[in-house]
């Protein structure tokens, strides 16, 4: 019966040995693979963790079987039992150990994949914030342009109305400056005129001057002789009466 128990324990652990290498090759090698995309990393990780963790628990496992079955065998079991349970130990024990190093390549890969995540949420929480700044000094640059837009309005609309109001200005000025032109023609031409009808009364005046000074000397001439022949017939008179007296007074 014992003969069996120990027949039954070398093969169940002869049978593992095979499994436990492609398990420890592909521990070996899944460290070295780096998929590019998060969700394929993290299927990836759970399940070389899943595989670990049975390879772990099943190495475990036989370790514990093997040494019972190496106390249990005692003097019974021949030297090449021992031995070869000593090596399905080892092995077992070295499954663990490979586990064991995938495990903490796994660790290692998650916390470094923690300290970039958490520098890429430090240089978003960053960008964010400057962002925030950026929108902030935008909304205060569109309000002040609002602002300014409203004052230009503003401005053009009075603008507008000067606009308006000096055209109605240089109208009335034109049509005053043209009154005015009109005006200062019709004078310098009564001026002319006056200046012409002056010219000629002064013409005239000197000339009836003249005529006045000439009729004048005439009367004056004439006024001059009339005294000279009243004189002389004065004396004819005195002289020829003077004789006719002497004659009588003799």
């Amino acid at each position: 019966m014992r003969l069996c128990v120990l027949i039954l324990v070398v093969v169940s652990v002869g049978a593992f040995p095979p499994d436990r290498r492609s398990p420890k090759s592909q521990l070996a090698q899944s460290p070295k693979q780096v998929p590019s995309s998060l969700r394929v990393r993290e299927a990836t990780r759970d399940c070389k963790s899943k595989c670990a963790s049975s390879i772990a628990q099943k190495a475990a496992a036989e370790a514990k079987a093997a040494q019972a079955a190496q106390n249990a065998a005692g003097a019974q079991a021949a030297h090449m039992v021992k031995t070869q349970l000593a090596e399905k130990a080892l092995q077992a024990a070295k499954a663990a150990e490979a586990a064991l190093a995938g495990k903490q390549a796994v660790v290692e890969q998650l916390q470094q994949e923690v300290k970039e995540a958490e520098a890429v949420v430090a240089e978003n929480t960053a960008a964010v914030h400057q962002q925030q700044g950026t929108v902030a000094a935008a909304v205060a640059a569109a309000q002040q342009a609002t602002a300014q837009h409203k004052l230009m309005v503003q401005a053009t609309q009075l603008a507008l109305q000067q606009e308006k109001s000096a055209h109605c200005v240089l109208e009335k000025t034109k049509f005053g400056l043209q009154e005015k032109c009109h005006n200062l023609s019709e004078a310098r031409a009564r001026l002319a005129h006056l200046q012409h009808k002056l010219q000629c009364a002064c013409a005239e005046c000197a000339a009836t001057k003249q005529a006045a000074h000439c009729a004048c000397e005439a009367a004056r001439a004439a006024c001059g002789n009339a005294r000279r022949k009243r004189h002389g017939r004065s004396r004819n008179a005195l002289a020829v009466r003077a004789p006719d007296k002497t004659k009588n007074g003799r």
